[in-house]
């Protein structure tokens, strides 16, 4: 299926532009991560999360009250929609106890006797240790690492030149960070399902890159007349109406999983709905542009060379 017929954008000499915003996309989610802006789940850091569902609307400054009388500094939020009447509660205390799930026992017996009038009936806790928290957290950051480190080793054996795995590894990197800055300013919390929606990221944008890279590598081997910017160029032109089609019907799909999915999948879904924008936008606008300048670096100097000799 082709929905654009014969396209001919100049991306090319549209990236340097484009490449502030990078930047400061960029430099905006390093400063999330750096200034310790991300909030992380009860996976990644200790303490107790309960989920309470109340037998009618939940009266969230009554159960603030409740509950700050013994962990002062907890986060309580109402959870889901608003018909379901759950509340979602993470205690801060100062040093977890032995017994994992005495935080949870004793707010939920406070709450029966503050706020008897409006009983919970159904709960859910989940409680984490602090080097568990470190543990998961230096694990999924190398997770995503070694995601990016194989990306780059595979694209560059599979091209014959490292820098198309740089270029492929650079874009996805961009994404990841975009992505988690995106997050944090809309107030998620980095959790499980984040980490698995960040490498889902990864592999999508490096898919989408090795398309474009893989043409180009085909027109390499039949047009030797034209620069390798043009050649690149012309790749993203001729699998525009494949990059449209899957990222419309990919995003789509995200988007009904995000709108109907439910709490429980609304930060992965939107994750990857980032993530389709972002990653469409990197591939076009950070690898190829990357790769591109690279091989000018390298013709600069020869033309230079041959200008001289004449």
């Amino acid at each position: 299926m082709e929905i654009l017929k014969n396209p001919n954008v100049d991306f090319l000499g549209r990236a340097k532009y484009l490449a502030i915003a990078s930047v400061l996309f960029v430099a905006a989610g390093i400063y999330a991560v750096a200034g310790g802006h991300v909030r992380y789940g009860v996976e990644f850091s200790e303490g107790t999360q309960l989920i309470l569902q109340f037998q009618s609307t939940p009266e969230i400054e009554k159960i603030r009250g409740a509950v700050e009388s013994i962990s002062p500094g907890s986060v309580i939020q109402t959870f889901g929609e608003a018909e379901d009447n759950r509340v979602l509660i993470r205690l801060a205390l100062e040093a977890l106890e032995a017994d994992l799930d005495a935080p949870a026992r004793a707010a939920l017996a406070t709450l029966a006797e503050a706020y008897g009038e409006n009983s919970v009936i159904e709960s859910s806790s989940e409680s984490v240790g602090p080097i568990v928290g470190a543990e998961l957290r230096r694990k999924a950051i190398l997770l995503v690492s070694l995601g990016l480190l194989f990306q780059l080793i595979y694209l560059g054996v599979r091209f014959k030149g490292g820098i198309w795995g740089a270029g492929a590894a650079v874009a996805a990197l961009h994404d990841v960070i975009i992505a988690v800055g995106i997050l944090t300013f809309f107030g998620y919390e980095i959790t499980l399902n984040i980490i698995a929606a960040l490498l889902t990221l990864v592999g999508y944008s490096v898919n989408d890159t090795i398309v474009i890279f893989d043409r180009a590598r085909e027109n390499l081997r039949q047009r030797h007349k034209l620069s390798i910017s043009e050649l690149l160029n012309n790749a993203i032109n001729q699998t525009l109406s494949r990059t449209v089609i899957t990222s419309g019907t990919t995003g789509l799909a995200l988007m009904g999983l995000y709108l109907f999915g439910g709490e429980v999948l609304r930060g992965f879904s939107f994750v990857l709905v980032v993530g389709t924008i972002v990653g469409t936008y990197s591939t076009m606008f950070v690898a190829v542009p990357l790769v591109a300048f690279w091989y000018g670096r390298k013709v600069r100097p020869e033309a230079r060379a041959a200008n001289a000799a004449l």
